[in-house]
């Protein structure tokens, strides 16, 4: 079985590639090239803009049902109030 000529993985050391004559190795060699590490993605000003004015449209949306529970609760403690108490403040002071 022959082979190409060509750059093929040094048999001797991985970091290097060698030349192949089609018959045997050559003394030529180098380093393995490496593709380069692709670029981190960068986001639009867009993008920033929109993320940040989801967040604070979610922050809006758990403050105002945390006011929620909180007027539900002063509410029915007020009727609770109310039942326990009678119409008669004097009975629950």
């Amino acid at each position: 079985m022959t082979h190409q000529p060509g750059w093929y993985p040094d048999p001797y050391d991985p970091r290097l590639v060698r030349w192949f004559d089609g018959q045997q190795w050559t003394q030529h060699s180098q380093a393995v090239q490496t593709a380069p590490s692709p670029s981190p993605r960068k986001l639009s000003t867009g993008s920033i803009v929109a993320i940040v004015v989801g967040a604070i449209l979610l922050l809006c949306a758990i403050v105002a049902m945390i006011l929620g529970v909180v007027a539900l609760v002063a509410f029915f403690a007020n009727i609770a109030q109310g039942v326990v108490c009678g119409e008669s403040p004097h009975y629950c002071t």
